[in-house]
């Protein structure tokens, strides 16, 4: 049995975690460590002074909820998925393209897996799509 490779992580992800509440950061380290499992591919930046994962483009970020030290964030970055998503995410509350939690109530690996799935599938279609409108026109 060959074992899986490590998700790429970044020192500055590192780094911005260590900085966060004992609370919060073990919550999104967790987050963390599910959405690498999900998207195995991704790879992990500081975009915008948020973790984010890429994937074809920006595809979930996490983090604290904007100055607090109590709550957690993830940018889904996708008002209108998480629309769709409603009952799946309560009880955590909903902003725009952002679901809010706490470090004692994360949100669930089939949220995160749900979550993760979409916005890949959203991505690689928008690559697909810009692709296609770039590739050399045939005569």
């Amino acid at each position: 049995m060959t074992s899986a490779m490590p998700a790429p992580t970044s020192p500055e992800v590192d780094a911005f975690l260590a900085r966060l509440p004992e609370a919060q950061r073990l919550a999104l380290e967790d987050v963390r460590t599910t959405l690498h499992a999900l998207v195995p591919e991704a790879t992990e930046v500081l975009s915008n002074g948020v973790p984010t994962l890429i994937h074809f483009g920006p595809l979930i970020g996490f983090g604290p909820h904007g100055a607090s030290r109590t709550q957690c964030a993830l940018y889904v970055m996708q008002a209108k998925l998480l629309a769709s998503m409603r009952s799946a995410i309560a009880p955590h509350t909903v902003s725009g393209g952002t679901i809010i939690f706490t470090p004692e109530q994360p949100p669930s690996v089939a949220l995160l897996e749900r979550l993760a799935r979409d916005r890949a599938r959203e991505n690689e279609a928008a690559h697909i799509r810009s692709a296609q409108r770039n590739a050399p026109k045939r005569k």
